[in-house]
């Protein structure tokens, strides 16, 4: 049995072979230690578009990045498209960016990258063996992808639930989980009833609501999701008065919101005790984080 390589990806994904380099990227001195950030790639994004010659990447259009993951393990970050180049004197430098010195080395150019959708179901998932040539961290050779062997393709994150301490959602990504297809998701968030957080990020004021009907958690956050402003049934108005008058008077405010866990119920077999202990743990949340009567809190009874 043959081993898969990255080149069967390449080709998997339709990329031109022809047309693309690879680099892997090491982060292992001083002053880089700060630019790789999975959760924000911007320095990381600026630290590869800035390199020393207009030639660095032969005038190839796609660029498929790579972190070190170990010894010679590298991790998939993503493709990028080149769009353009030009000096790296003539960039406005980002404030944040941790080797500011890097714009005004002589000769360095930046270029102009996009990152694309192609492979990006792998993105942070696949993980290849680079090889013994660890010092080449930038390669052009379709026969060096083709000794780049896949040594793993982690799980679907995206489709896997976290946990329920785990539930960090803003609001795109609580309706995209709650209307798409992801089964993993929508099953364990029914099997519980729960006491959830809502938080505005931007003003800091917070929601504290529970969830008890026939669909769990799952289906009180479908309801916020087909009706982000709080325009549901009356009973669905009456019971999150404050953030429906709170939506009011801010009807965009729900884009900023985060959707989080406090207290799972699990549903133990008798639906009426169960409610009433979601309830009870409902008021005494209000209570420990005073959502109620405070310029932060939103609940209303």
């Amino acid at each position: 049995m043959s081993t898969l390589n990255l080149v069967d990806l390449i080709r998997l994904a339709k990329l031109p072979l022809e047309d693309l380099v690879v680099i892997r990227h090491s982060f292992n001195q001083k002053e880089t230690k700060d630019i790789w950030n999975r959760n924000d790639t911007t320095n990381f994004e600026i630290y590869q578009s800035l390199q020393p010659s207009e030639n660095f990447f032969k005038g190839r259009r796609y660029v498929l990045s790579f972190i070190a993951d170990g010894k010679a393990l590298s991790r998939f970050v993503g493709c990028y498209e080149i769009l353009g180049v030009r000096p790296a004197s003539e960039v406005d430098k980002s404030p944040s960016f941790p080797i500011p010195d890097m714009y005004d080395r002589p000769g360095h150019v930046c270029f102009d990258m996009k990152k694309t959708t192609c492979m990006e179901d792998l993105d942070n998932r696949l993980v290849i063996d680079w090889g013994k040539g660890t010092l080449g961290y930038v390669q052009y050779s379709p026969d060096a992808l083709r000794n780049k062997a896949v040594v793993a393709i982690g799980p679907d994150k995206k489709h896997s639930f976290p946990g329920y301490d785990r539930v960090v959602w803003d609001f795109k990504s609580m309706k995209s989980y709650l209307e798409g297809d992801y089964e993993e998701i929508h099953t364990a968030l029914k099997e519980v009833y729960a006491v959830y957080l809502v938080t505005d990020t931007k003003t800091g004021k917070f929601y504290i609501g529970s969830a008890s009907g026939k669909d769990g958690l799952y289906g009180r956050w479908l309801t916020y999701a087909k009706n982000p402003n709080g325009s549901g049934t009356a009973d669905d108005e009456d019971g999150n008065q404050g953030i429906v008058e709170y939506l009011k008077e801010n009807p965009n405010a729900y884009l900023n919101f985060q959707y989080s866990i406090l207290e799972i119920i699990h549903k133990a077999g008798n639906n009426e005790k169960d409610i009433l202990a979601t309830l009870e743990a409902e008021k005494v949340w209000k209570q420990k984080l005073c959502t109620l009567n405070t310029a932060w809190g939103l609940n209303r009874n």
